[in-house]
């Protein structure tokens, strides 16, 4: 009996082992076409979508994550982040963590749910992980998505103080850590360190301006001159109104407005092109913010040029970007039409005020 029993377990090894190299050679191939779907444009706006995103993280509970990977349970995570749904998404990187203890993606989750704690010691630890490896994702969200910071300014102060001094950090990341700081030092008004963060940014300014390639730099959102160029002038003129430096406020005004008119739109990455619109239409109206007996003609001059961006935003922006990931969530060219009214309006009615003090 014990020997029959030996011999039909001997011949279920032999069949598994005819059958179980095709069965995983069937597996793979399935999974890797998964993740091909997964990661396409289709794949993009199924996972983003909140069914498709139910869907994903039910079968990933089910199966309890063998039929995925790091890089895709690191794709529901952030979807989970972006619902705001940040118990799912704490246990969606537990789960990684348990089947990929060394995987990257695991160690990028963990360090943006640590940052996003407060847990600075444990999150720089982290984040040396992730830059050894040349992974931004935890720099990233924590840079662009504020439901991603600590909830105590002052601890996300030190967290973009520790960026911003990183060489192993590129350029483009550590002017966005200063540019995040400098809203931070609004809410917290701490002037000396304001003024620190202008002189900082300043340079950053005009070494962008000198560039021929900020005005017609191909690269995409977050990587794009240009758009880091408004971004950081815009910094710079809320701590100049902070501060009440009127010169640091015409500086920037005039910055932007040589940029608008310098701007290749042909060459311009088109998306970026469409995501800055808002705030260099903001940093166009500063204009009217500066006094005409010490700056001339600025308010109609500003206004001029805020006409000529809402028509170039209406006219080419919208139809030409093509968009790959996120599409923006703001209406940037309504804000430019109310913008450019609101504006139109007080230059009129400064128009009529002085004609009747004469």
């Amino acid at each position: 009996m014990k020997k029959q029993l030996l011999l039909q377990l001997a011949a279920v090894k032999r069949w598994l082992k005819r059958v179980a190299p095709p069965i995983f050679t069937l597996l793979k191939a399935f999974n890797q076409r998964r993740e091909q779907l997964w990661t396409s444009p289709l794949g993009y706006v199924w996972r983003n979508s909140h069914m498709g995103h139910a869907f994903s993280v039910a079968a990933f509970r089910l199966t309890q994550g063998r039929l995925t990977s790091a890089s895709t349970s690191h794709l529901m995570f952030d979807g989970s982040l972006r619902l705001h749904k940040y118990r799912q998404a704490s246990w969606i990187a537990d789960m990684a963590r348990r089947r990929w203890p060394n995987a990257i993606d695991v160690v990028s989750m963990q360090c943006t749910l640590a940052l996003k704690a407060g847990q600075l010691p444990e999150a720089f630890v982290l984040l040396e992980r992730c830059l050894s490896a040349l992974d931004y994702r935890a720099v990233d969200r924590v840079l662009f998505r504020t439901g991603s910071r600590p909830r105590d300014l002052h601890q996300s102060e030190e967290v973009f103080r520790w960026l911003s001094h990183r060489m192993d950090v590129d350029l483009t990341r550590r002017s966005y850590a200063l540019v995040a700081e400098a809203y931070l030092m609004l809410r917290l008004k701490k002037l000396a360190r304001a003024q620190e963060l202008i002189e900082a940014l300043e340079g950053m300014a005009e070494k962008l301006r000198s560039s021929e390639k900020t005005s017609c730099c191909p690269q995409s959102n977050r990587q794009n001159l240009g758009k880091l160029y408004v971004s950081i002038s815009s910094a710079q003129y809320h701590l100049a109104l902070l501060q009440e430096d009127m010169p640091l406020l015409a500086r920037c005004w005039h910055r932007l407005a040589e940029f608008s008119r310098a701007i290749d739109r042909d060459q311009m990455n088109a998306d970026a092109l469409f995501r800055m619109s808002s705030n260099l239409g903001r940093g166009l109206a500063l204009g009217f913010l500066l006094d005409p007996r010490q700056y001339g003609k600025v308010r109609s001059d500003a206004l001029t040029l805020l006409n000529a961006w809402t028509t170039a935003s209406a006219a080419g922006l919208t139809p030409k970007r093509h968009v790959k990931g996120r599409t923006p969530q703001e209406n940037h060219l309504l804000f430019l039409e109310a913008l450019r009214d609101s504006c139109e309006e007080l230059h009129q009615a400064a128009g009529v005020a002085l004609r009747g003090s004469h």
